[in-house]
């Protein structure tokens, strides 16, 4: 079960590294957001920049996630590949959760980096910036989580992206929520210990939901 786990990882990395636009594209969204939203708040926040900046670059992180949210399951299901694994699956969550998961390692963790790194050259604030880190990891893994179920329900419908969008947005919220007030609270030197555990909770709670809701939205679409 786990050689097939590693092998779905191993196959989406050389997929998606072998592509570069995967990799690179949504760092260029990233940068593109960071860049816009500075230059739209540049003469209201009166030298408050330092204070926002953490909640543009979580918000930057979360909208272009979702720009790739619909090739979670999309390729596999245009090759065939994804038919194959569903039959041929003898635990098919454990599966979805090994798509999730390198969807998340290859797309997603190098727009947390570059936020990581963007947050901490501009503020230099090493404390805010770890804290920012860590609400990152758990904040995309989730989003991450609670895309697939998205992706997976609409997997057959085509140009689903508007509408995968309007099914994740609304359960984001909390995460957003979280996430960003966690940052806020590093930088206000207030405990943010809380909202970094109910990211932690939200996190365990769609791992377990979210490999058995996924799981049934393929096979659906996929009938």
């Amino acid at each position: 079960m786990m050689n097939v786990f590693f092998s779905i990882i191993f196959k989406d990395m050389r997929v998606i590294l072998n592509s570069g636009t995967k990799v690179f594209m949504p760092i260029v969204y990233l940068l593109l957001i960071l860049i816009f939203f500075s230059i739209s708040i540049a003469n209201t926040t009166l030298g408050g920049y330092d204070k926002v900046l953490p909640q543009i670059i979580w918000l930057a992180c979360l909208l272009v996630s979702l720009l790739n949210m619909e090739a979670l399951f999309k390729d596999d299901f245009e090759d065939g590949t994804l038919e194959g694994i569903v039959i041929n699956s003898h635990v098919l969550e454990f599966n979805v959760l090994a798509k999730v998961i390198s969807y998340w390692l290859f797309t997603i963790i190098p727009l947390v980096i570059i936020g990581f790194l963007a947050n901490y050259l501009l503020t230099s604030d090493m404390g805010a910036s770890i804290v920012l880190l860590v609400s990152l990891l758990l904040g995309t893994l989730t989003i991450s989580l609670i895309g697939s179920i998205a992706a997976s329900l609409t997997l057959s419908i085509k140009g689903n992206n508007l509408l995968l969008s309007s099914i994740v947005l609304p359960l984001d919220i909390p995460v957003l929520i979280f996430g960003t007030s966690s940052v806020y609270n590093a930088m206000s030197g207030v405990d943010y210990n809380s909202e970094l555990l109910f990211l932690l909770l939200l996190l365990i709670l769609f791992l377990i939901i979210s490999p058995f809701a996924s799981a049934m939205g393929l096979k659906n679409s996929l009938d």
